[in-house]
C-alpha cells in the first residue's frame, strides 16, 4: 500500500534529520493514530448516516467505537420535554452488563426525572461529562439503573448530549468497568460525532413515528371495519378490546347511554370479560340507573374529549354501585369519553386501567379516534335493534292477535292474556279490573295466576273487593290516553290511600303501570302491571286487542246468558203447554175460590212478594201462573224452582248459577233461575223445604236485589218479583227453628191460603167433569159422564191429595171404565177396605195415604208405576213427606201386597 503524502514527507524528513531520531518516530506514531481516528471517525460518520433502525445504529456505534476507546456498554436515552423525564432509546443488549438482572425489564420501561443527581449535571453542556460512580452513587435521587449497573461492577460513567436545533434530545450513556477509561481524547473524539447522532436518533424517532402511526392507523382500520360489521350489541366491546388493547394497555371497559330525560344513565353494553362479574352485585350494577350530576359523568359531560379520572381520589361511600365494584376488582384509574353524535341516542365509552398513569396523551389521542366509528356503529346497531323490535313487536302482536280472536270466554282470555304476558319478561305480575255496571267501581276481572304474589297475605282481600274509581288513582289513569306510573312509595304519602295500594306495598311492589282499557271512548276497565322496562308500543298494542277482547267476550257472556235464557224459557214453555194446568184453566166458583180470586186481582198489578200457603195438590202453581200472567211482567215467562226437587249441594247453583270451574264438575257457566227471571216472576215452590244455609243468602238476594255466581266475582242485579209456596205451616217452622223468621216476614209481605179440595165440595162436580173431558181427549176413550153415585163418592171422599189425587183418579178410572158413563171410582177406601175417619188430622190422612199408596205399589217410589207416580209428585218430594210424617220401610213393607 502506498503510503500517504504526510508520511513520506515525515520519512524524507526523518532521513535527513538523523539526530532527531527518535522525535520523528514519535511524531509518526501520533500521526498514524490521527490518521486511524480520521479513518474511523468517517466510516462512523457514513454509517451513521446509512442507519434506520435502532439495532443498527447502537450495533454500528458500539463496534467501530470499541476499535479506537473502551467501555462495556452504552444506552440511548430520548428527552420527553413536556413531562421533563427522559427513558431508554436504543440499548447494545448483548454487551449490557445487567441483562441477567431481574429489574431489567422495569428500569427499561421506567421514566427518569432530568433532575436526578445524574443527569442533571450533563443535560445543559455541549460537551460529554464522566463521573466516578463512588462518587455519586449515594446521593438521594440517584435513578435505579445506575445503582444497579454499580452493583454489577461499573465504575465509572459518561454521559454524551444529543442535541438538535440548539436543544438537548437525548443523551448517550456510556458505562465502563475501568477507572479513567474515558479520556479526554475520548470525549473529543465523541462530541465530533454527537451531532451525527443527534441526526440518526431524530430521524429514527421520526421513522418510528411514523411507523407507529401507520400501525395505529391500520389497527383503527381494522377495528373500523371490524365495527361496521357488528350487528349485536353484544359483540361491540369484544370488537373493541381486540382492537384497541393494541394500542392502550387498559383492563376492561364498558359503554353507558342517558336516558331519554337525560337525567340518568346506564350500562348500554359492557366487558364479557369483566372483572366485575365476580360479584353478586354485578348484574344489579349493571341494572341501575345512575344520576348524571354523580361527579363522574358530569366530569366529562363539559368536555369535547376523553378525560381521565384517578380513582383512588374518590370517595367511595359516594360514588354509584358500578365504580364501587371496578374499583374492588382492581381499577385505579379510568377514562370516560362521550361519543360524539348527532342522534337521540347518547352514549360513552369508559375504559379501566389498574394503574395510574396508564392513559397518556397518545392514548387518549387514540382513544378520541376511535370515538366516530364507536358511535357510528353503535347507532347501526340501535337502527338494527330497533328494526328487530319492531319485528319482534310485530311478531310478539300478531301471536296475541291469533290467540286473542279466539276468545270466546272468559277462562280463554285469561290463557291468552297470561301466554303474552310470559313472553315479556320484565313484567312481574298484573291484575285487569273492570268498570261494575253502575260506573263507580272497578272489581278484579282476571289476574296472573303464576305469579307468587297471590298467597301474599291481603291479595284476596283486594281480588275480591270493589273499589272507588275516583280514588285519585283509578281515575287517572281512566283521564290519560297513555300508560301512567305509580311509584308506591309516592302513592303511600297520599292523605287517603286506596287500600289496594297498601297491599302493593305490603307485597313489595316498587312500581306499578296503569293503562285504561277501553274501546272508542266507552272505558272498560285499567290494566295494572308491575315492571321495570315499559315497551309503550307493544302496551300500547297489548291494551287495544285487550281491549276489543273483553268487549267481545262480555258481548258473548251476554248471548251466552241470552241463549240460555231462551232454553230455560222453550223449556218452561214448553212444559206450560203440556201441563194440565194453565191460568185459564183455574176451576172453581165457590166462596172459597172465590176469596183466592179477588186476593190476586189485588195483588197481580204490583211487585209485591206473595206466600202460597195450602195442602199438596191445591193448585199452588196454577195461582202463581195466575198472578204473573195478571202482573205487568206477563210477557216474560214465569221462572220455577222445586226447592226440593234437588239435592241441598246443587239448589244454590240452581238458584244463582255458577261459573266453569267453579266445583268438581263445573265443566261450563250456568245462569242461575234468578238472572233468568231478571223482569220477570221466580216462583220459589216447597220454600219451606230450603236447607238453612241458603235461605240467608235468599233473604240477602231478595233485599239487595244482587248477588254473585258460584265462584264468580261479578255482582249481578236483578229486577225479580218472587212468588213462594209452602205446604207446610211457616209460622211452626220458624218456632221449631227450621226456617228463618227474617225470611218468613219477607216472604209474608201477601200471603194466601188455598183451600183443600174437601173444603170445596161445590167445585168437585166441575173439577171432576173437567178431568174428565181432558182424559178422554188425550186417551180416545169415550166416557161422557159420571153417574151419580160416583158423583157422590167424590164428594164424600176427604181428598187428602186434593186436586192433584182427584185428576190422577179419574185418570185410572177411565182407562179401567169401559161404558160411556163412569160408574166406578177406585178410591182408596174402596180398594183398601177401610174408611178414612173424618176426624183423623190431615198429616194422618196424608200419612195413611201415602203408606196405603206404597203397599199397592209393593214400596217402589220412584220410576214408573212408583208411589211418587201413583200421587203425581216428585219423587225427592215423596221422601221430604215421608220423613216429616215418619214414615218408615216397616209402615209398607210388611204388609205390601
Amino acid at each position: 500500500m502506498e503510503k500517504p503524502g504526510f508520511l513520506t514527507v515525515i520519512d524524507d524528513f526523518e532521513n535527513q534529520l538523523t539526530d532527531k531520531k527518535n522525535f520523528l518516530k514519535v511524531l509518526k506514531k501520533h500521526v498514524r493514530c490521527y490518521e486511524n481516528e480520521k479513518e474511523v471517525l468517517l466510516e462512523l460518520s457514513n454509517d451513521i448516516t446509512q442507519v434506520r433502525t435502532k439495532i443498527d445504529l447502537i450495533t454500528v456505534f458500539s463496534s467501530r467505537l470499541k476499535s479506537l476507546f473502551y467501555f462495556t456498554h452504552a444506552v440511548v436515552s430520548l428527552v420527553d420535554k413536556q413531562q421533563q423525564t427522559y427513558y431508554p432509546f436504543l440499548i447494545d443488549r448483548e454487551a449490557l452488563q445487567i441483562k441477567h438482572r431481574d429489574e431489567l425489564p422495569s428500569l427499561l420501561a421506567s421514566r427518569f426525572f432530568l433532575d436526578d443527581p445524574f443527569i442533571s449535571q450533563a443535560h445543559g453542556s455541549d460537551m460529554p461529562v464522566s463521573f466516578l460512580l463512588d462518587d455519586i452513587i449515594h446521593k438521594p435521587g440517584i435513578p435505579g439503573f445506575l445503582k444497579v449497573n454499580y452493583e454489577c461492577g461499573i465504575k465509572e460513567a459518561m454521559i454524551v448530549p444529543l442535541k438538535s436545533k440548539m436543544e438537548t434530545i437525548g443523551h448517550v450513556l456510556m458505562y465502563s468497568d475501568r477507572i479513567g477509561a474515558f479520556s479526554d481524547d475520548f470525549k473529543a473524539f465523541i462530541s465530533m460525532i454527537s451531532s451525527q447522532l443527534s441526526s440518526a436518533v431524530s430521524n429514527i424517532k421520526i421513522n418510528e413515528e411514523i411507523e407507529f402511526k401507520e400501525w395505529v392507523n391500520e389497527v383503527l382500520l381494522d377495528i373500523s371495519n371490524n365495527l361496521a360489521t357488528v350487528r349485536h350489541r353484544k359483540d361491540l366491546l369484544t370488537v373493541v378490546n381486540t382492537g384497541l388493547k393494541k394500542l392502550v394497555k387498559f383492563t376492561h371497559n364498558v359503554m353507558t347511554i342517558l336516558d331519554e330525560a337525560g337525567e340518568n344513565y346506564s350500562v348500554y353494553v359492557t366487558d364479557p370479560d369483566s372483572p366485575t362479574k365476580k360479584f353478586p352485585r354485578h348484574v344489579a350494577a349493571l341494572e341501575s340507573a345512575n344520576p348524571v350530576n354523580d361527579g363522574i359523568y358530569s366530569a366529562a359531560s363539559g368536555c369535547d374529549g376523553p378525560v381521565v379520572l384517578d380513582m383512588t381520589t374518590f370517595d367511595l361511600n359516594k360514588v354509584p354501585l358500578w365504580f364501587k365494584l371496578n374499583y374492588a376488582a382492581g381499577a385505579r384509574e379510568m377514562v370516560i369519553n362521550l361519543l360524539p353524535g348527532k342522534t337521540e341516542l347518547e352514549l360513552s365509552l369508559i375504559l379501566f386501567a389498574d394503574k395510574k398513569g396508564t392513559f397518556d396523551a397518545a392514548a387518549l389521542n387514540i382513544v378520541e379516534r376511535i370515538s366516530s366509528q364507536l358511535f357510528t356503529a353503535a347507532s347501526n346497531i340501535a337502527a338494527n335493534e330497533e328494526i328487530m323490535n319492531k319485528e319482534r313487536e310485530k311478531s310478539f302482536l300478531l301471536d296475541f292477535s291469533h290467540d286473542i280472536a279466539a276468545v270466546r270466554s272468559k277462562h280463554d282470555f285469561s290463557v291468552a292474556v297470561e301466554k303474552a304476558v310470559k313472553k315479556l319478561s320484565s313484567v312481574k305480575g298484573y291484575i285487569i279490573r273492570l268498570i261494575d255496571n253502575e260506573g263507580g267501581t272497578t272489581s278484579s276481572y282476571v289476574y296472573d295466576s303464576t305469579t307468587t304474589f297471590k298467597n301474599a297475605p291481603g291479595f284476596k282481600q283486594m281480588i275480591a273487593t270493589r273499589f272507588d274509581i275516583k280514588d285519585g288513582i283509578q281515575d287517572k289513569v281512566l283521564r290519560s290516553t297513555e300508560p301512567i306510573l305509580f311509584i308506591t312509595d309516592q302513592e303511600m304519602r297520599r292523605p287517603v290511600v286506596p287500600q289496594y295500594v297498601r297491599t302493593w306495598s305490603d307485597m313489595g311492589l316498587r312500581k306499578m303501570i296503569g293503562v285504561a282499557l277501553r274501546t272508542g271512548s266507552k272505558d272498560l276497565g285499567i290494566l295494572f302491571m308491575e315492571t321495570d322496562v315499559v315497551n309503550l308500543a307493544i302496551l300500547k298494542g297489548i291494551c287495544a286487542q285487550i281491549s276489543t277482547a273483553i268487549s267481545n267476550v262480555l258481548v258473548n257472556e251476554q248471548l251466552i246468558t241470552y241463549k240460555s235464557m231462551l232454553e230455560v224459557e222453550n223449556d218452561h214453555l214448553k212444559e206450560q203447554i203440556n201441563t194440565i194446568y194453565n191460568s185459564a184453566e183455574i176451576v172453581g166458583s165457590g166462596p172459597e175460590m172465590q176469596q183466592v180470586y179477588q186476593l190476586m186481582s189485588i195483588v197481580a198489578k204490583t211487585n209485591s212478594t206473595v206466600l202460597l200457603m195450602g195442602e199438596t195438590g191445591t193448585g199452588k202453581e196454577l195461582v202463581a201462573r195466575g198472578v204473573h200472567k195478571s202482573s205487568p211482567r206477563k210477557d216474560k215467562l214465569m221462572v220455577k224452582v222445586n226447592c226440593a226437587a234437588l239435592p241441598a249441594n246443587l239448589i244454590e247453583s240452581e238458584l244463582f248459577g255458577h261459573e266453569r270451574g267453579a266445583f268438581t264438575g263445573a265443566l261450563e257457566r250456568r245462569i242461575g233461575k234468578f238472572e233468568q227471571a231478571h223482569n220477570s216472576t221466580l216462583f220459589l215452590d216447597e220454600i219451606g223445604e230450603l236447607p238453612l244455609e241458603l235461605q240467608v243468602k235468599l233473604l240477602r238476594v231478595i233485599q239487595e236485589r244482587e248477588f254473585e255466581r258460584i265462584g264468580g266475582k261479578t255482582t249481578i242485579k236483578v229486577d225479580v218479583r218472587i212468588i213462594a209456596a209452602t205446604n207446610r205451616n211457616l209460622e211452626e217452622e220458624v218456632n221449631a227453628g227450621r226456617f228463618r223468621a227474617d225470611l218468613y216476614y219477607r216472604l209474608n209481605v201477601f200471603p194466601i191460603s188455598l183451600p183443600p179440595l174437601r173444603k170445596r165440595i161445590a167445585d168437585i162436580a166441575p173439577l171432576a167433569n173437567y178431568f174428565l173431558a181432558r182424559h178422554c181427549k188425550n186417551t180416545g176413550i169415550k166416557v161422557t159422564s159420571i153417574s151419580a153415585k160416583v158423583m157422590q163418592e167424590l164428594k164424600s171422599y176427604q181428598w187428602p191429595g186434593n186436586v192433584r189425587e182427584l185428576e190422577h183418579l179419574l185418570e185410572r178410572s177411565v182407562l179401567l171404565t169401559n161404558g160411556s158413563t163412569l160408574r166406578e171410582i177406585y178410591l182408596p177406601k174402596t180398594r183398601f177396605g177401610k174408611d178414612l175417619s173424618v176426624n183423623q188430622t190431615l198429616e194422618e190422612i196424608e200419612r195413611a195415604h201415602i203408606i196405603q199408596t206404597l203397599k199397592i205399589c209393593g214400596g217402589k217410589i220412584a220410576g214408573s208405576g212408583g208411589a211418587a207416580d201413583v200421587l203425581g209428585t216428585p219423587s225427592t218430594t215423596l221422601h221430604a213427606k215421608m220423613k216429616k210424617l215418619k214414615i218408615s220401610k216397616t209402615d209398607y213393607l210388611s204388609q205390601a201386597s
